[in-house]
């Protein structure tokens, strides 16, 4: 299926129309896809049929049948014949040990790679950097089965000239290599234009920014991009907020706050990212739209009030995975006004909802450090 509504949509500017404009585009898109994954994904056409849903009548986003995060760890979906399946993209598990699973094919993989990488260069340009991962080696190599932690490092490698680890694995443990991240840092002292530093959040900041500031030292890296993603939890225990990971980097590697990028995305929907703008919040690309729902209803929320994150997007069509509740809990901060100029939905994420067992891959690999 050529899918030329989404085609068209993917030559959109990333941020570059307001909800007037954006808004049937998106419509006309989803319902393309939507239609696609009925006649060809079987659990996907019993669902909607037992909510009453026609795709070929999709008036309204909010009326798409969503599927909730937990639904891809009971069954492997597809909407294309097994055998153009070329890879497998895992989620960390969770404390039940079933982690989701989603089936790609070459177009999917190859669209989400695309989409992924125009915001990640609208956000932080378009020149290669030279990577400082925090994590180890064998996940920036190649496997025919993915982890959700090593696909996530992977995808920002294409804006990479260079690549150091500086994690080893010691047993069951992960240990972080101080001798050599100082090395690396001290190289680019003065002049951190072309450096990028990357990180869960919770090894960001709790095995290298606290202990630095606590040890007392710190570096000159104007014009670095320090990028970190997920593992909230534990720093939230330790009343760390992002305000002040932000503050404390900026102390440390002597960056400005603008460049410190908190990432946020979920395997479930590979290839949509939304980074932090300068301005702190964050946007929805022309391809995706976000919705907060009434964790008791499900109804839609307005701006301000906090509810269930479900996400949008047309660019799945390996498996039905356009539109899915997460069990993160946020809420819409506004529309075409963020002071960055990024016309758009804007919308805050606030943490894992109540008695949820889901656990991200940040939050995991904290658990794997010595």
């Amino acid at each position: 299926m050529p899918f030329e509504k989404l085609q068209d949509l993917l030559q959109e500017p990333v941020h570059g129309r307001g909800r007037a404009d954006k808004a049937p585009k998106l419509l006309a898109a989803m319902a393309e896809v939507a239609i696609f994954h009925y006649e060809h994904c079987a659990p996907y056409r019993t669902m909607c049929d037992k909510r009453g849903f026609a795709p070929r009548d999709l008036a309204s986003l909010e009326d798409l049948p969503y599927l909730p995060t937990s639904f891809f760890k009971h069954t492997l979906l597809r909407s294309v014949p097994e055998e153009e399946v070329f890879r497998e993209i895992t989620s960390s598990a969770t404390t039940s040990g079933q982690p989701s699973r989603m089936a790609l094919d070459r177009e999917t993989s190859r669209r989400q790679s695309k989409c992924f990488n125009k915001v990640l260069i609208d956000r932080i340009g378009s020149k290669r950097f030279n990577f400082i991962v925090l994590d180890e080696p064998s996940t920036v190599g190649r496997s025919q089965v993915v982890s959700a932690r090593a696909s996530t490092i992977r995808s920002l490698l294409f804006c990479a000239r260079q690549v150091d680890t500086c994690v080893t694995q010691e047993g069951a443990s992960l240990v972080l290599d101080q001798e050599k991240l100082d090395g690396l840092l001290q190289v680019a002292q003065g002049s951190g234009d072309d450096l990028m530093i990357f990180g869960f959040t919770f090894i960001l900041y709790a095995h290298v920014v606290e202990p630095l500031l606590k040890a007392g030292k710190s570096y000159r890296l104007p014009g670095a991009k320090v990028l970190h993603i997920g593992g909230w939890k534990k720093l939230e225990a330790q009343k760390v907020t992002p305000e002040k990971l932000v503050e404390d980097c900026c102390r440390v590697f002597g960056v400005r706050p603008e460049d410190v990028v908190d990432l946020y995305g979920f395997t479930e929907q590979g290839g949509m990212l939304y980074p932090t703008c300068q301005a702190g919040r964050r946007h929805v690309p022309a391809w995706g739209e976000v919705i907060v729902r009434d964790p008791l209803t499900l109804e839609a929320l307005p701006a301000g009030r906090e509810g269930l994150l479900e996400f949008i997007t047309p660019i799945q069509t390996s498996y039905p995975g356009h539109a899915v509740l997460t069990e993160d809990v946020g809420l819409l901060l506004g529309e075409d006004d963020c002071p960055c100029g990024r016309p758009g939905r804007t919308f805050k994420v606030v943490g894992r909802a109540p008695n949820s067992e889901v656990r991200g891959c940040g939050d995991i690999m904290a658990d794997k450090f010595a």
